[in-house]
């Protein structure tokens, strides 16, 4: 029992009563925590102040899960689970939940995180573990996790064409997205100093190394094989 008092949970799935209002559901929440954070600091740091008042079961999805958040954090939790926590939310309250979690790590917190999104990892993340079948695959720091993909991407304005380009080595892949070349490449930096050489007028280039979205792909199409 003492454990439970330190840990907060938001899960995917959660039924509440319908007829209560948020700031009932936190402050019942709250009296199950021998130290809880006032309720007017979880409404404020959660970005619910406004729905406090209101019926749970007359929110929208994404006032839900803020009010779940607010229920998983009025503890203070020294450890706290979040099962997809940000599904159904605008960008502008996924960016205020990001904010808020980055908070809640300042003040000693720790998170364990599920997502889909794999930009709100590589976005929070100190570490990272992915998970493919029921068992764990790679685990890492982001920098870690990315660098099992070679792969760069090019961008830029030029008259040049994919079919230009497709053959050089290093490439793996040219496509043109409206005014844009895309290139795929393992070496960025010769692929770059060719580019120049070839297209004089060549502008606006852009270079990105490989985010989690592609180490992800590139790490489960392995185990699937």
């Amino acid at each position: 029992m003492e454990a439970r008092r330190r840990l907060g949970v938001m899960m995917q799935e959660v039924t509440l009563a319908p007829d209560m209002r948020v700031r009932e559901l936190i402050d019942i929440t709250s009296s199950y925590y021998p130290e809880p954070m006032p309720i007017h600091e979880v409404l404020d740091l959660t970005q619910t102040t406004p729905l406090a008042r209101r019926q749970y079961g007359k929110l929208s999805g994404g006032q839900k899960r803020l009010s779940q958040f607010a229920m998983a954090i009025c503890g203070r939790p020294q450890l706290l689970f979040l099962d997809e926590p940000t599904v159904g939310l605008d960008v502008q309250a996924r960016e205020r939940m990001w904010f808020t979690l980055r908070e809640l790590v300042k003040r000693g917190t720790s998170i364990v995180l599920t997502t889909h999104y794999l930009e709100e990892a590589e976005a929070l993340a100190d570490r990272v573990v992915v998970l493919a079948k029921g068992r764990v695959i790679a685990s890492g720091t982001v920098n870690e996790i990315r660098s099992v993909v070679a792969r760069k991407k090019i961008s830029c304005v030029t008259a040049l064409e994919p079919h230009d380009v497709r053959h050089w080595a290093g490439v793996e892949e040219a496509r043109r997205d409206r005014q844009r070349l895309e290139i795929t490449v393992t070496d960025a930096e010769r692929i770059v100093r060719q580019l120049l050489v070839t297209d004089a007028g060549l502008t606006e280039l852009e270079v990105s190394r490989a985010g989690l979205a592609e180490a992800f792909n590139e790490l489960t199409q392995e185990t699937a094989q």
